[in-house]
C-alpha cells in the first residue's frame, strides 16, 4: 500500500465520485479507478459500492479514509516540527477568513510577517462563514477565521477577538448625530441594508431580530461589506456593521446600540489537523 492509494481513496469517500476526487487530486480518472480496484485487491475486501455513476464507500472504506486522515496529519505535523518558518515547508499556509477580517485585521499581520520571514507563501481566500467551514473540512485550508459561535464536533475553535456591532448611517441621516440607537428600532427600519444569508454577521442579525419580534424588511442583500458600507454613505440605507469596518472612515457615522451587539471572531482548523509553523506565528501577531 502505498500513500497515494490513501490520498485517492480519502478523495472518493470525501468527493462522493472518483471524478471529483481526480480532479481534486489533479490526476486522471481512470488512474484513481485503477488504483481503487489495485487496492480492493490487496485488501481482499470492496471499498466501493457502484450506484450509476455514484460511488457509495463501504464500511472498510470509511474506516480506511479515517486512517487516512491520521497518517497525514502525523506527517504533517513532524515536516511543521522539523521545518522553521523561514523554510519552504514551514514558511506555507493556506487559509481563508471573512470580509472583515481580511480587509481589517489581517494587513497588518501579514505585512509584520513578511519583515520577520521573507520566504514565506501565504494564500488567504475571502469566504462567508459556512463556506469557510465547508472548505475547512474538505481539507483545502490549514485553518479559518470566522465569526463564532461554532458548534461542530469535527472542528477545533479558538477566540481570538470580541468586537462591538455599530450602526452605520450616512452622515446626513436623522440618527446621525443621535450618538446612541435603541437596537429594536435600527431593526424595525425598512431601508436597514443586510448581508447575504451565510455569512456570520448576517445570522446575528436575524437572530436579534427573531428575539425582538422583528421582522425584518430590507430593498438589498450584499455579499460585500464594503458595498454596504459605500451604499449607506450614499445615503441607499443604513447596516449593522463591525467596528472594524467603520472605525477610521469619514464617510459614515458610527453609533452604539442599545443593548449593545457584539461579535466573537475566533480561527478554526479541522480537529487534528496540525497547523504549520508560519500560522502559529500568524496567530501570535492577530
Amino acid at each position: 500500500m502505498e500513500l497515494h492509494h490513501l490520498r485517492y481513496l480519502r478523495a472518493v469517500v470525501r468527493t462522493g465520485s472518483v471524478t471529483a476526487a481526480a480532479e481534486a487530486e489533479y490526476v486522471a480518472q481512470p488512474s484513481v479507478s485503477k488504483q481503487l480496484r489495485a487496492l480492493e485487491r490487496e485488501l481482499g475486501v470492496p471499498l466501493f459500492h457502484r450506484v450509476g455513476r455514484k460511488v457509495v464507500p463501504t464500511d472498510a472504506a470509511v474506516a480506511l479514509a479515517d486512517c487516512a486522515d491520521r497518517v497525514f496529519d502525523e506527517i504533517a505535523a513532524t515536516l511543521a516540527a522539523v521545518s522553521g518558518p523561514d523554510s519552504a515547508l514551514g514558511g506555507s499556509l493556506r487559509m481563508c477568513a471573512t470580509e472583515t477580517v481580511t480587509d481589517n485585521l489581517l494587513p497588518p499581520a501579514l505585512a509584520e510577517l513578511r519583515l520577520r520571514y521573507p520566504r514565506c507563501h501565504i494564500l488567504v481566500e475571502m469566504l462567508g462563514t459556512d463556506d469557510a467551514i465547508e472548505r475547512i473540512l474538505a481539507d483545502e485550508f490549514d485553518l479559518a477565521i470566522v465569526v463564532l459561535p461554532l458548534f461542530d464536533s469535527r472542528l477545533e475553535v479558538q477566540p481570538l477577538l470580541t468586537e462591538e456591532i455599530m450602526l452605520a448611517v450616512g452622515r446626513e441621516h436623522r440618527w446621525a448625530r443621535e450618538g446612541r440607537v435603541a437596537l429594536r428600532d435600527a431593526l424595525a427600519e425598512p431601508n436597514l441594508l443586510l448581508s447575504m444569508p451565510g455569512l456570520g454577521l448576517r445570522a446575528m442579525v436575524d437572530e436579534a431580530a427573531r428575539d425582538a419580534g422583528i421582522e425584518l424588511q430590507t430593498t438589498f442583500e450584499i455579499r460585500s461589506q464594503q458595498a454596504i458600507l459605500a451604499l449607506v454613505a450614499s445615503g441607499g440605507g443604513i447596516a449593522l456593521s463591525p467596528r472594524m469596518s467603520v472605525e477610521g472612515r469619514d464617510d459614515v457615522v458610527a453609533l452604539e446600540l442599545d443593548p449593545p451587539l457584539q461579535r466573537e471572531v475566533g480561527w478554526v482548523r479541522r480537529k487534528g489537523r496540525h497547523l504549520p509553523r508560519i500560522a502559529e506565528e500568524l496567530l501570535i501577531l492577530l
